[in-house]
């Protein structure tokens, strides 16, 4: 192992002279004058001024990046909010139209009807009272949670608005009113459907939304965020503070409420806004409209509590930059010792540092304050660098909060998609269990009809008729709601066999050769030439089936006529189906082939229907690999086109 060097004489005289050199290249630029003073005061005044900007442009940019984060984070908030509260009322709503469609089938003012309406009141908080009111306006049945109503307290709603509003047809839901506790209720009301879509009378329910206390009471954001609703009049719906509700307090002239009057059905277009806030101070606000409600969230956070950090970035800044600063003076003291070569160097690598390439090092071997200088450059871009990583820490940590919302929404779309799938199985089980009695009622019927059970009058006969008549339109619904839901949950199957199209349509032709109760003729138009198709024949029969009844049906003279013709060039079959009946609106026939969509939706239709029928037709031309077109004038007629592959 090698001896450690013993120092010599001259080393120690070698650091003395470096001391003493050092000590002169100090004090002789502070003492003396001329070219060091002069290059003293300019080192140090463009130090400053570099240093200043690098400092005000870093503590614009932070501030910039708090800004925006608390403007992301009010919108993403006062969204998830408004989503709570839209659902909620939502599902409420939904539970009472279950409910009325329910009651609705029994005689109004009945027990059953009672009975229904208190379970609700009693099963379900938010609905405090509930009443069924017959078409004059006079209530049949009034239940509510807190007392027990006596026939003497049923009254005339037929001059209020929620019995008129309903009458129309339409759902109605009241504005926001509160009771003497300062709770908020809404009034719902929808019209009870009878026979031949006739209405019957309309069923309301006061609805408690003191829900929305809890959920705007949980809001709380930052040091001193916090939010309120507010109605499309900017009256104070729900507040962590119920004094202010019960006062009814109106905040039309408060900033984040005047925004949102400005614009009620629009999201903010400028989140964390700075204003006037609910108690006069300046905060950052932002609002998320539920424009089927006419409500609005309004989030606040006091703006000095919001940028509070932007304080302390302002004080550490104005730190910085002094103690910067006076390092500066020293190190520019040191330089001013030297006017050459590693000057130039330190120079060159302050600039290549400034331009913000904070891995460069200064690599200065001088062995005085010059080398003393370049590492202090060294450290400062370390420390820079530094501070710049944890700028990047915080990005990654918002980037982080960002998929974590992500998750939550794939989440919550996958809850949807599985709510979907439910729903189609229940409209499967349910259109399933409810042929098997409706075939019963039906061949019941048709026995007592026939005389089997007992003999029956003329005007009993024609009753039992009309009995088969409409058990058999439901009983064509039910089918249709099946088909239907095979269709959305795609066990639709294609089942491709060859036949003879002449054969098809003369036994298709079988099905409408009995005289109708109305002057219309169905004329058939085909050539007697035979040929083969390869499809699913049952799919085609109810496809056409379809289109010939629903011309029927809406025709009430006049003719149907039904073509099939053979287009050899293009390898397909076309068939049309025309009649002169009541026609659609051009503007109706982009839709017409949409799920439930009816061509006369009025309150006083005259032909009745779920709108399904046009929709499995699409479907079914679609699964063949065919097209369907329809061209009408109103009041003229209506043409659909069919093609199919051969």
């Amino acid at each position: 192992m090698a001896k450690a060097k013993m120092p010599s004489a001259n080393d120690f005289f070698t650091k003395f002279v470096a001391m003493r050199d050092w000590k002169k290249r100090v004090q002789v630029p502070l003492r003396g004058s001329g070219i060091r003073r002069r290059l003293l005061l300019w080192g140090l005044s463009l130090f400053g001024i570099a240093l200043t900007v690098v400092v005000v442009v870093g503590y614009f940019y932070t501030v910039r990046q708090i800004e925006r984060s608390a403007a992301d984070l009010q919108a993403e908030l006062a969204t998830v909010t408004a989503d709570r509260i839209r659902n909620f009322v939502r599902r409420k709503i939904e539970r009472f139209s279950d409910a009325a469609d329910a009651a609705s089938l029994y005689p109004l003012g009945s027990k059953e009807q009672r009975l229904l309406f208190g379970l609700l009141v009693k099963n379900d908080n938010s609905f405090s009272e509930a009443a069924i009111i017959d078409a004059r306006g006079m209530e049949v049945v009034k239940v509510s949670d807190r007392k027990v109503f006596f026939p003497a307290d049923l009254s005339d709603q037929s001059k209020s608005e929620k019995f008129t509003e309903a009458m129309k047809g339409t759902d109605y839901i009241s504005r926001v009113h509160t009771s003497d506790r300062a709770q908020p209720y809404v009034t719902i009301a929808i019209p009870l459907w009878g026979a031949a879509q006739s209405i019957v009378g309309v069923a309301a329910a006061e609805a408690d939304l003191s829900f929305l206390w809890e959920v705007i009471g949980k809001i709380q954001f930052g040091t001193a965020g916090n939010g309120y609703l507010v109605d499309e009049n900017g009256n104070l719906i729900a507040h962590k503070d119920a004094a202010l509700v019960l006062k009814q307090t109106s905040l039309r002239q408060v900033f984040g409420v005047q925004k949102f009057l400005q614009n009620p059905s629009r999201a903010d277009s400028a989140p964390a806004k700075e204003g006037p806030g609910l108690s006069g101070r300046r905060v950052l606000t932002t609002y998320a409209p539920l424009p089927e409600l006419g409500w609005a969230i309004v989030l606040e956070e006091p703006v000095d509590a919001a940028l509070a950090s932007v304080e302390i970035l302002k004080r550490s800044a104005l730190v910085l930059l002094a103690v910067s600063l006076l390092v500066g003076a020293a190190a520019i003291a040191w330089v001013s010792g030297e006017i050459t070569g590693p000057i130039r160097d330190l120079h060159e690598g302050a600039k290549i540092i400034g331009r913000g390439n904070l891995d460069y090092r200064v690599d200065i071997k001088t062995g005085d304050e010059i080398e003393w200088l370049a590492e202090e450059f060294n450290k400062m871009a370390a420390e820079l660098k530094v501070s710049y990583a944890t700028l990047e820490q915080k990005v990654r940590d918002k980037t982080s909060e960002l998929g974590n919302a992500n998750q939550e929404l794939e989440e919550l779309n996958r809850n949807l998609l599985k709510a979907n799938k439910a729903k189609d199985e229940f409209l499967s089980v349910m259109s399933h269990e409810l042929r098997t009695p409706l075939n019963v009622v039906m061949g019941y019927t048709g026995m007592m009809k026939e005389g089997l059970l007992g003999s029956v009058n003329p005007e009993q006969s024609r009753a039992l008729e009309k009995v088969i008549a409409r058990s058999s339109d439901l009983l064509i619904m039910i089918s249709q709601i099946l088909q239907a839901t095979s269709i959305e949950a795609g066990k639709v199957k294609v089942e491709r066999q060859e036949f003879d199209l002449n054969h098809f349509l003369e036994g298709l032709k079988t099905n409408y050769e009995l005289p109708m109760n109305k002057a219309v003729t169905v004329d058939w138009e085909y050539s007697a030439q035979p040929l083969t198709l390869k499809t699913d024949s049952g799919k085609l029969k109810h496809i056409l089936q379809n289109l010939i009844n629903n011309a029927i049906k809406f025709t009430e003279k006049g003719y149907v006529r039904v073509a099939a013709h053979h287009l050899p060039h293009a390898q397909r079959v076309q068939f049309e189906v025309a009649d002169t009946g009541i026609g659609i609106h051009k503007e109706m026939l982009p839709s017409i082939f949409e799920i439930f969509h009816q061509i006369d939706s009025s309150e006083t239709r005259s032909y009745g229907g779920v709108g399904l029928g046009l929709y499995i037709v699409k479907k079914y031309t679609e699964l063949l690999g065919g097209t369907i077109e329809a061209q009408s004038e109103f009041g003229k007629g209506t043409t659909f086109t069919l093609e199919i592959p051969c």
